[in-house]
């Protein structure tokens, strides 16, 4: 039975490694202007690696340079920007949910790939790329709003139900969500999304290229 457990975790391990190697549809966006349409992934963390055809030689491109990276890697297109996190410190993010209210997921390797977590009667659970830990999310109100960064925030990862109330405190039917634990730290994806349907009246309009 571990035997089977192992050979299941190896084939699913070299299955996710392929996905991460292999380049996906993709179109890059300058900042002067410029499009290129081809094949891309995310590499070394602020870079892109691009070409135009399968079989073309790849060329390197920074984030610096960029407005934004949509690549075809998930379900729906991705978009990736170079956001600054902290003063003069730019990381390379994932954009959650876009709105009045914008959420953003530090993004490290360029892929989720599931992972594995002990289950009852040692039992193995499997947890696709879809959970978002706080300690790697940003938020921003409006279109050059503050960045917060919850996972550097003590009151957003220590008290989270106190600190999330503040932060939508214009919202008070969040707010009691909240409050009555309907939404968790687990939920901020939701709470985002919640927030930028249902509670801001001038919800800030941004066109997908």
């Amino acid at each position: 039975m571990k035997k089977t457990i192992l050979l299941v975790l190896i084939c699913c391990f070299v299955g996710s490694s392929i996905t991460i190697a292999q380049s996906d549809t993709a179109t890059l966006y300058f900042k002067n202007g410029n499009k290129l349409q081809g094949l891309a992934k995310l590499v070394n963390g602020d870079q892109v690696k691009f070409k135009k055809f399968k079989g073309d030689k790849s060329q390197k491109y920074h984030f610096e340079n960029l407005e934004q990276v949509v690549i075809n890697d998930r379900v729906e297109p991705t978009t990736y920007i170079y956001l600054e996190t902290s003063d003069g410190y730019f990381n390379v993010v994932r954009e959650l949910e876009i709105g009045a209210v914008n959420l953003y997921v530090l993004e490290q390797t360029g892929y989720s790939a599931p992972m594995f977590v002990g289950g009852t009667n040692g039992q193995m659970n499997m947890m696709h790329g879809n959970y978002y830990d706080i300690k790697n999310l940003y938020v921003t109100k409006g279109v050059k709003g503050e960045v917060t960064h919850l996972g550097s925030n003590q009151l957003f990862s220590k008290n989270f139900k106190n600190a999330a109330s503040d932060y939508f405190s214009d919202c008070p039917e969040l707010v009691a969500k909240i409050q009555n634990k309907e939404y968790k730290k687990k939920h901020i994806r939701d709470i985002v999304n919640f927030y930028n349907l249902q509670c801001n009246d001038q919800h800030v309009l941004i066109l997908k290229k």
